[in-house]
């Protein structure tokens, strides 16, 4: 690779990643707000027992409110597949 491509490409990559980034950042807000988020996280409070034994009940509401986020933006489709699996 020439000098001159490895400068551009090391120029564009940050460009690249930034714009890939920004929707699931923008949902951020919006993921914490969920009511079962909050729920679960409120519940949590004060209790490390009830934090790791549903740790991944969290992680998946977390994954679902995100989800729904970026489908309302516009970022991901909603259609067929296959729903991953759930930690329950």
């Amino acid at each position: 690779m020439t000098r001159p491509a490895a400068l551009l490409l090391l120029l564009l990559l940050p460009a690249a990643c930034s714009r890939e980034a920004a929707p699931a950042a923008g949902c951020e807000a919006q993921v914490n707000a969920d009511p079962v988020v909050r729920d679960l996280i409120t519940k949590g409070v004060g209790s490390e027992h009830f934090k790791w034994e549903n740790e991944g009940v969290l992680a998946q509401a977390r994954k679902d409110a995100e989800t729904v986020c970026l489908q309302g933006r516009g970022v991901l489709r909603r259609g067929g597949g296959v729903e991953p699996p759930r930690a329950d």
